[in-house]
């Protein structure tokens, strides 16, 4: 689902903001007072002019105010040719544009506003001309190519070239802010997040308050460079700032949308669609059914991946009889989630139809290369899915030409895992597993090219900041020189004594630093070798640990694969392997991508086991979970045994304790430490607790049970298990010492050697 939720963020992001002049009710009720008693000068155009554009720009898109703002211009436009006041005629295009533009005919509008640009740039009017180019970059859609997007970067520049000229700071910043917005669609993340940087800059010393976009379009460029830490911070200070301004404009449905996007990266699935339905709230209140169109698909693989198709289709059902999308453009996210929504559910007949739907769509020839990946990855999915492995081969093929022009790594490692699928289902496991690991190869460098974005903004940042440390350093020096040079002056015998034994103090400092320095080298030569060899220890467990994970996502998308054609029981021990093999993976993944690279922090681990787990088993009715965790490390060789304990322990709960649906069933997952440094693991129930008889019987123990006993054994672990009121297993053990202390006591031995 993850690739469809990139395509949506693109489609979402291009809906840049408008400036606009931002006329009351109140000013233009005035404005109209004012006409019926104005003479016929250049203060009645601009009042003709100040009439019109709140019409062209009231919410919503009414053909009597179109037509109301096109009378209002036409007037204007005849009374500037009478006074031959040229900026009035050139202002007179302007709006023109902007109201075509509105009435949908884009040819008209793009005729009309370079008529306006050539008479606001002949004359001189800066400002003017700042905003013509403000309109004509609406005729280059940022998404049709890679070359218009370029065109539209440069109109824009060009407006922030005549605001700069016209010294307005606010519409200077609004240029900047969409120059950043073009560089994220673009995919250069530093480039945008340095200019929205500058345009927060600029608002900020206009005391500008809605900051609400800047903050979002930051989030969206750190969460686009894999930062999402900051994505997140960003993305509630723009939620905070917006609803502190109670705004409640078509932006705070971008806001919420971004910042449900990058809580589905987290994996933060119920924090995403609590965000999407308040996108979905704001976009409703202002009837923007673009907006709406864009957010169906969000929402409805939420509550797929939530656990909830059913209710994803209702959804989708609803949505679209009474928000149906105004052409086939604008459906395709519907279309493709209505595909999505039945292929799960297993009703290829019904997706047939919404298929055809998105292949039709796709003969289109002005489609973006987004909207086209869009539609085959559905379209393919669903291929796989019922069984239609020739069409399948068929869009792959086709969306490999096109994510091969298109260059997006994440486009290419797509491509790849589907093919894995399509292999999978048809039982080529050898060809399944090389385009598996080709997968994985684009999927690392999509995490290496998203980090290294990181470092050079991190760069950008501190070769900035260094440059303002070093500016202050030299203003220092050239205070404290001037001090030194009074001083001198003024005591010019008792500083030639104090050069004189400085000097010999200089000549006895370097003689002991050279001592000093030569001692440190041989040291250095010595300890040098050995430092090498444990940093590339340190290289080897990273890249074992990748390598042994990679394996075991193999192995589980085997299994998955495998699932699919199994009956009910079969399926259930495909689960419980996969859950096994996916606590394994879990720790080799931290492992990786943790600079501890041979110690857990057991807190995060069992956090996402426990989700994964609930994920897994959250078809049947509602189990609530309480976890108590202290921040423990533990070596690899325990960690490994304690997940497989939890995995079994959790499974088992799930799978027997609970045969009644009630709504207090729970389960406790606790992993403490006590003051004899030893570690107490304890997973309890409130089900119905073990059978009277079970200690009699202790041969018939299930393979859950044995697993568990042998696992404790292996980390010489002390197990209890007490019936009473539900199952509780408790496990207590001493933690061993870790690689890393080792590694870390040998490097303190060697830089402690150096300077000995």
């Amino acid at each position: 689902m993850k690739n469809l939720f990139i395509v949506i963020l693109l489609l979402c992001i291009g809906n840049c903001y408008c400036y606009a002049q931002d006329i009351t009710v109140k000013e233009a009720t005035d404005a109209l007072d004012l006409l019926k008693v104005a003479k016929q000068d250049t203060n009645r155009v601009a009042l003709l002019h100040k009439v019109g554009r709140f019409y062209i720009e009231k919410p919503g898109e009414y053909k009597t105010d179109l037509d109301s703002a096109l009378s209002l211009i036409q007037e204007a436009e005849r009374l500037s040719n009478k006074l031959s006041f040229q900026k009035g005629i050139a202002y007179s295009y302007f709006l023109y544009a902007m109201a075509y533009r509105e009435k949908g005919d884009n040819e008209r509008g793009r005729q009309i506003i370079s008529k306006a640009i050539n008479v606001f740039s002949k004359h001189k009017y800066a400002y003017g001309l700042g905003e013509a180019y403000m309109e004509q970059r609406h005729y280059y859609s940022a998404f049709a190519s890679k070359e218009i997007l370029v065109q539209r970067i440069s109109i824009v520049k060009k407006a922030l070239t005549s605001f700069k000229q016209a010294s307005s700071k606010l519409q200077m910043a609004h240029c900047l802010k969409e120059i950043g917005d073009l560089y994220f669609v673009k995919g250069e993340y530093t480039s945008a997040i340095i200019k929205l940087k500058e345009a927060l800059s600029l608002y900020e010393s206009i005391n500008y308050k809605g900051l609400q976009g800047v903050y979002d379009l930051l989030g969206a460029a750190y969460t686009g460079a894999g930062d999402y830490k900051e994505g997140i911070r960003y993305g509630l200070l723009a939620v905070k700032t917006g609803e502190g301004l109670s705004d409640s404009t078509s932006q705070m449905s971008t806001i919420y949308n971004r910042l449900g996007i990058t809580h589905y990266y987290l994996k933060e699935k119920q924090k995403a669609y609590t965000f999407f339905k308040k996108a979905l709230g704001i976009a409703r209140k202002n009837r923007d059914t673009t907006t709406i169109n864009a957010l169906v698909l969000n929402i409805s693989h939420s509550l797929v991946d939530l656990n909830k198709p059913k209710e994803a289709l209702t959804f989708l059902q609803d949505i679209t009889k009474k928000y149906p999308p105004r052409d086939e453009r604008s459906a395709i996210g519907v279309t493709a989630g209505f595909l999505s929504v039945h292929r799960l559910l297993k009703r290829y007949k019904q997706g047939q139809t919404y298929c055809n739907q998105l292949l039709e769509i796709a003969k289109r020839p002005d489609l973006s290369q987004t909207e086209y990946n869009a539609i085959y990855l559905a379209a393919i999915r669903f291929f796989i899915d019922s069984k239609q492995f020739n069409l399948a081969k068929k869009y792959l093929t086709r969306q490999k030409e096109l994510v091969e022009k298109s260059g997006f790594l994440k486009y290419r490692s797509t491509n790849q895992f589907l093919w894995f699928k399509l292999d999978s289902s048809q039982g080529n496991y050898l060809s399944a597993i090389v385009h598996y690991r080709q997968y994985k190869i684009l999927d690392d460098s999509v995490f290496n090219e998203e980090k290294s974005r990181q470092i050079a903004q991190l760069q950008v940042q501190y070769e900035t900041e260094k440059k303002d440390q070093d500016i202050k350093l030299k203003a220092q020096s050239i205070n404290l020189l001037t001090k030194q040079t009074q001083v001198q002056q003024s005591e010019i015998q008792k500083s030639e004594i104090i050069q004189n034994t400085t000097l010999a103090g200089i000549v006895l400092l370097g003689i002991i630093m050279g001592l000093l320095y030569n001692q440190y080298r041989i040291k250095q030569k010595n300890n040098k070798q050995l430092q090498h060899l444990l940093t590339e220890k340190e290289w080897l467990l990273k890249e074992v640990h990748h390598r042994v994970k990679n394996n075991l996502q193999t192995v589980l998308s085997l299994l998955e694969s495998q699932s699919h054609s199994l009956s009910n029981d079969a399926l259930q021990a495909i689960q419980v392997s996969q859950n096994r093999v996916y606590a394994m993976s879990l720790i080799h993944k931290k492992l990786y991508q943790a600079t501890n690279v041979a110690s857990i922090n057991m807190e995060e681990y069992l956090k996402e086991l426990i989700q994964h787990l609930r994920e897994s088993f959250s078809d049947g009715y509602p189990i609530h979970f309480h976890q108590n965790y202290e921040s423990i490390q533990l070596d690899v060789s325990q960690a490994v045994p304690v997940g497989l304990i939890v995995n079994e322990a959790v499974t088992n709960a799930f799978k027997y304790a609970f045969p009644e649906q009630e709504s207090n069933n729970s389960i406790a997952v606790e992993c403490k430490q006590t003051e004899n440094d030893e570690i107490v693991l304890t997973i309890s129930d409130n089900g119905k607790g073990l059978p009277a008889d079970f200690y009699k019987k202790r041969n018939n123990e299930g393979l859950g049970l044995k697993l568990i006993r042998g696992l404790a054994d292996d980390i010489d672990g002390k197990l209890t298990l007490t019936s009473d009121n539900g199952l509780t297993i408790c496990i207590s053990f001493k933690a061993t010492p870790t690689l890393n202390d080792a590694i870390d006591k040998t490097r303190f031995s060697l830089v402690n050697a150096e300077y000995v």
